[in-house]
């Protein structure tokens, strides 16, 4: 069979990475066609730097048996018209992600024959296994969705999730598919990255975070296969830093020691950045992921005010935060933060207290996000009755205050840490008239945001 699987992304329709410009390949589509081509051909279509006005001559080219679309919020309102063109040429269509599991009727409505819910791999093998897609037979696989006869959704029994991760092939990462995200990392940070993975799934409870694939289950991969897989990658490709996408790095302390320690034991070391809970670190386990080649960590503070944590059910406290920022620069390590702005039960003093955490922490990297909910998480349930409407795949609802409001939050809160940064450079460096008019720059924009935010509503 000839499976052609989609990732319908473009990042010319994400201005967020647009700005960020840090884009890695669908690490998800790689794993399933590393697992799916000893039975099938497989081919990857990723249109990250190209045009969704090219699907037409891709469905031409590949004539594909079966086409699977990852989906997630911003490539939805663009797969109905994907869809409906494999459709039309009579091609069966599967979705996964965790988009089509929260809007099941959506998906399936536009034409999907089948949803896969949870771990793709073995639920979508088995799906190709058979040749009759009627109700009744997509009942008997489990881990899928569909529809029945009388239009409505029926669901199989849910599919044990992949114990031994070690068993999945390595992704099937090839040399073309990295050149247009190399140029891209090159041209804008002047260094490339690829990314890895060494676990699914996280524990932790956040009320924003969605779950539709791993639940809330942790397995982690042995550290070796890991390190077997970054060596490969390194022989193959050379990327100047490694990304490891696990949702939280430094879960297990024991595991990410014997990690590093492997790691330089095998002379695997190569720069490498992570996401780690605050709370998690304590100095021999930062020096440790240092020597091993971490130089920078991500860290999730999402606000200084602790009610709002306690509300997102972070299980961390702003002293936590405080303490794995410092812990990371006693080691050496960079420090990138995640804040979320809008969270229910946010006011503007609370906003504020975000801004004079990050002076305080001073992070190399600041990511801010404006929230919003997800169907399936506890954050929609707590929101549901006021949402209004969606932007891009977005679910909008009525917030605390308007959006201009958080719009100039965010500008203020950049302008802030760069006029800080700005003025820790100037001390470090020689005065030159350059230097002089970055400082005024920097100390005229924040003025200004800070005025717009004491005016806003």
């Amino acid at each position: 069979m000839k499976l052609l699987l989609a990732h319908a992304y473009a990042i010319a329709d994400d201005p967020r990475e647009q700005e960020l410009m840090r884009p890695f390949p669908p690490l998800g589509l790689q794993y399933l066609a590393a697992f799916l081509e000893g039975e099938h051909e497989v081919a990857i279509w990723d249109p990250t730097f190209g045009s969704r006005a090219e699907w037409s001559s891709v469905l031409d080219r590949e004539r594909p048996d079966v086409v699977g679309f990852y989906g997630h919020t911003i490539t939805r309102p663009f797969v109905k018209t994907m869809v409906a063109e494999a459709k039309g040429r009579g091609v069966r269509v599967v979705a996964g992600g965790p988009d089509p599991v929260q809007y099941l009727a959506e998906y399936l409505g536009m034409g999907v024959d089948a949803v896969v819910i949870g771990e793709g791999e073995h639920s979508f093998a088995e799906l190709l296994r058979e040749p009759d897609w009627t109700p009744a037979r997509l009942a008997t696989v489990n881990g899928v969705a569909f529809l029945r006869a009388d239009g409505t959704v029926g669901k199989a029994p849910a599919r044990a999730l992949i114990k031994k991760l070690d068993e999945l092939p390595h992704p099937r990462r090839g040399r073309r598919d990295m050149d247009a995200y190399f140029a891209a990392w090159r041209a804008r940070h002047g260094q490339t990255a690829m990314s890895l993975t060494t676990s699914r799934g996280c524990p932790y409870h956040c009320t924003w975070c969605s779950k539709q694939v791993y639940g809330d289950t942790f397995r982690r991969r042995d550290p070796d296969a890991v390190i077997d897989e970054m060596q490969s990658v390194m022989a193959q490709f050379a990327p100047d830093q490694l990304w490891f996408v696990d949702d939280m790095f430094t879960i297990n302390r024991k595991w990410v020691h014997r990690f590093c320690t492997r790691v330089v034991e095998r002379g695997a070391r190569v720069p490498f950045y992570v996401i780690g809970r605050p709370e998690t670190l304590d100095l021999p386990l930062v020096e440790a992921m240092r020597e091993a080649g971490c130089y920078r960590m991500y860290v999730s503070a999402e606000s200084g005010a602790q009610h709002v944590l306690d509300a997102m059910r972070k299980e961390s406290t702003v002293e936590d935060i405080e303490r794995g920022a410092g812990l990371l620069r006693q080691a050496g390590i960079e420090l990138g933060v995640f804040t979320m702005l809008g969270y229910p039960g946010e006011e503007k003093a609370d906003i504020l207290a975000t801004r004079d955490l990050l002076r305080r922490m001073l992070p190399e990297v600041t990511l801010l996000s404006v929230a919003h909910p997800m169907k399936g998480t506890a954050f929609h349930t707590l929101v549901e009755e006021k949402i209004t409407g969606q932007a891009a795949g977005r679910l909008l609802f009525e917030m605390r205050h308007s959006a201009e409001l958080y719009d100039v939050a965010q500008r203020m809160i950049w302008a802030d840490q760069d006029l800080r940064r700005t003025l820790s450079s100037a001390r470090l460096g020689p005065t030159t008239p350059a230097s002089v008019v970055s400082v005024l720059r920097a100390m005229a924009r924040y003025p200004y945001w800070r005025a717009r935010f004491a005016l806003a509503e």
